[in-house]
This record gives structure tokens, sequence and C-alpha cells, in this order.
């Protein structure tokens, strides 16, 4: 089965899961093969439960594959940083439990300012993590020199924690994917779930493109996919789709093993191949019929981080016109037409993040060898959503991370397990529960981290 290219920074195809008879029943149904579907299929095969992993196009081909590949409990919302502190810790183990070369680097995360608002702003999250234990610290102009000695420029300061890490966002998928067959998870690409079955207010599996499923458990893993999912379902989640643009560059010989970021910017790492991954900051929203929805709920967020997004109406608002009025004359489903979401880059933005960073280090020569674009679906509160729903049970959603989800990927998955395996999670999941949008307890915007 060929269905494109295995991410978008590399194309590197590594490999493909064998053709498969689709099950006529399984424990649980996980919608997605990114990051959060198969960590899923990977802690619940482990678990005991027979697992089947339904993705319309192909493992890590979406936003899974197209990230920064930063493992960061850096400047994380308060609520998140409980499941990030675990999950930094699985992965510091996961190439040994996964068997695979996933390109594991724990160099730390380092957050560069200039803005005497950014330093405010450091300060106040430092005092947060040091409750947690965590090892963040804030550096003096002096400390940053120290840090990062090719680094140039004037800076008020830093925000460093030397335990955050990064990883090959398509190595790790497809890592955490062969491992959750190899616990017995059947995993089917090029398959499209067309809608979730319910009985008496109960989940009872899924309808395919080839066939039904039946399965007590559902798990929505569908990324930018998963609102016009959910609503077919009665589910109303509130979500924008924003369109995040990276440069990668020709190898160079070894800058740095820190992931670091200059807010609002640019941002960047380096491979263990020397190549480097530039991103200016921020990111464009291509409008289409979903931007209308809980327009009320975005519009603060908005306001809020107006000079890190850009708005663009054009081809996917006409796509997305033209596919609800065929849907209702042919019945046909955006997700059976767009198996592999691959927008274009912008690279008026590429070219603004690689000037910036050479600013920044002047002295390296080298080339931008491609660039690639990637979808990422926000809440309005940058909040994700994992959540045990009552009505209709057994469906459990796991979405909206809001273009910092990998890292979190293999404490979702675990908890995912728990919320199916126990009815409950060992962690405090009320700030990610779905009816906060709906009773406005959701948190209002900060600015982007």
């Amino acid at each position: 089965m060929s269905l494109g290219a295995a991410s978008g920074p590399d194309a590197v195809q590594l490999g493909t899961v064998a053709e498969r008879t689709l099950p006529p029943s399984a424990d649980v149904v996980v919608i997605g093969g990114g990051i959060m579907g198969v960590a899923s299929a990977f802690f619940l095969a482990r678990a005991g439960r027979s697992v089947a992993v339904i993705e319309k196009g192909r493992i890590a081909g979406e936003q899974s594959g197209r990230n920064w590949g930063w493992v960061r409990q850096q400047a994380r919302d308060v609520d998140e940083l409980p499941l990030m502190i675990e999950s930094n810790r699985i992965w510091r183990t996961a190439e040994r439990e996964l068997g695979a070369d996933i390109e594991w680097t724990q160099g730390g995360n380092l957050a560069l300012a200039r803005d005497p608002v950014r330093i405010a702003f450091f300060k106040e999250w430092l005092a947060v993590a040091r409750e947690t234990g965590l090892d963040s610290r804030f550096l003096t102009p002096t400390d940053v020199s120290a840090v990062l000695p090719e680094v140039q420029g004037r800076w008020r300061g830093a925000m460093f924690t030397p335990s955050d890490g990064h990883a090959e966002p398509t190595k790790a998928t497809w890592a955490f994917a062969r491992a959750a067959e190899t616990a017995g998870a059947n995993i089917i690409e090029g398959c499209a779930v067309d809608r979730i079955t319910v009985e008496r207010g109960r989940v009872t599996g899924v309808e395919t493109e080839r066939g039904v499923i039946r399965a007590r458990h559902v798990i929505c893993t569908a990324g930018v996919w998963s609102a016009r999912l959910l609503r077919s379902v009665g589910i109303d989640l509130p979500v924008r789709v924003v369109r995040s643009t990276v440069a990668g560059t020709t190898p160079i010989d070894p800058l740095t093993e820190i992931a670091v970021g200059y807010h609002p910017v640019v941002s960047f790492r380096q491979r263990r191949d020397g190549t480097l991954y530039i991103a200016a900051s921020g990111g464009d929203h291509d409008v289409t019929l979903q931007s209308f929805r809980h327009l009320r709920m975005f519009l603060p967020n908005y306001m809020k981080n107006r000079r890190m997004l850009r708005i663009h109406v054009g081809r996917p608002l006409g796509r997305d016109i033209t596919d609800a009025v065929l849907r209702r004359r042919r019945h046909r489903l955006p997700w059976r037409t767009q198996r592999v979401l691959s927008p274009s880059a912008n690279e008026e933005k590429a070219c603004e993040g690689v000037i910036e960073f050479r600013k920044m280090f002047p002295d390296l020569e080298f080339e931008v060898a491609h660039t690639w674009a990637g979808y990422i679906d926000s809440t309005p509160d940058a909040v994700p959503v994992i959540d045990l729903l009552a009505r209709p049970a057994g469906l459990v959603i796991a979405t909206g991370f809001s273009g910092h989800g990998f890292g979190m990927g293999p404490i979702v998955g675990r908890v995912v397990t728990e919320l199916v395996v126990d009815g409950n999670s060992s962690f405090d999941l009320s700030a990610f529960r779905l009816s906060r949008f709906a009773d406005g307890s959701y948190k209002k915007p900060r600015l982007v981290s």
C-alpha cells in the first residue's frame, strides 16, 4: 500500500503495515494513526485489550510527522505539567521500551528573550515550576552565553529546562505503531472511519468505508478531523485549524542539542544528521466553514495573539464549500477525498524564520533544502480535550493539543488506557474535560508560548 510520504520533513519511507482484513470486532477502536492513537494502542494492547487502529491515510502522515519534535515541560500550562513531567520520564526510556531509534536527545529547552514582558512571564512561570520540582531556571545574559556560546545578539535573559528534549516525530510515531503491533494491536491504513455508531446512549463501534467494527470503546484521536467526526454523534468540539511552516536545511557541524525558541520570532532544533529545523513563530489560518463556528470563543485568543496568526481566504474555503454541497448531493465525506492533509508551506514565513536564524548565527553556512507545513487543531484555551464521556458512554476523546501535543503522546496513551480499563485516571483530568466549553469555565487566553 502506498499513500504518499511518511512525513512532511523528509518523505522518508519507514515502511507500511500489511494490507489487512477489517476485524469484525475489537475491545477498542482507535480513530487516527498519529502519536496519540498509536501510543494509546501500544498501552492498551499491553494491558491485554484487543485494539484496532483505523487510519484513513498513513501512520504519522499529518501532524505527527510534521511537527518540530520538541518534548518540553517548559512553559506548559500549569494543568498540563503533571502529565508532561511523567511523559518526559517515558520519553527517556522510550528507545529501549520500543526497540527503535527515535533520535531521542535530552539536550534541554531554551527560551530566549529581549522583551521585558517576556522576562516577566518567565519569572512568573518559574515560580510555578519550582513547586513541581522541575529543573527549570532563569538565565542571565552571561548564562545565555555559557549555555549557547555561538548565539549572537543582546539578550535580557532566558528560561532553560535541562531535562527537556526532542525526538524525530515520524520515527517516534512509527516506533509506537510497530510496538503496538508487536503487542497485538491491529493497525489498518487507508481506511476512513465514516461515523461512530451509537445505540441506547453507548458507542457500539465504528462504520468505515470497508465495513463495520463493533467495540465497547472508541477513542477519537483524529486531530484536525475530530470536530467534524464528533458532530456526527452530536458532540460539539470547538477547534480552529492553524497551518504551521518549517524549513529544513542542509547538514552543518554540531551546533547544539538544545531546542531553542526566541518568541515571537523563530525556533529551531538540530537533528543527529546535522540538519536544522527552523520555524518562524506563529502560523496561518486558512479560512474554512469551520472558522465561523464558535467565533466568539476564539476572538479573545486571536486578539491576544494577532501578531502570531495570519488569516487567509482562498482555496481551502472553496474546497470546503464544494465538499459541503457534494456531501449533500452524493454523500461524499471529506476524509475520503483528503487522505493525507499536506498543506502548502508559507514560503514567505519560512524565509522570515531563516533570516532571523542567520542573524542569531551569522557565521553558519547552510542552504534551505526543503520546506513543509502541517495543520494543527487548537482549542479556545490552547489546552487539549482528554475525556471519557458519560454520553455516549464508551467514547474517549484525546484531541485539540494546540500545537504542543507531540511531547504528550506517550502519557496520553497511558491515560487513555486508564480511562478504558479503570474508568478513571491516576491524573486529575478536570481541566481537560470537554464540558468546560459549554459551561464557560475554560481559561482566558494567554500569549502563545
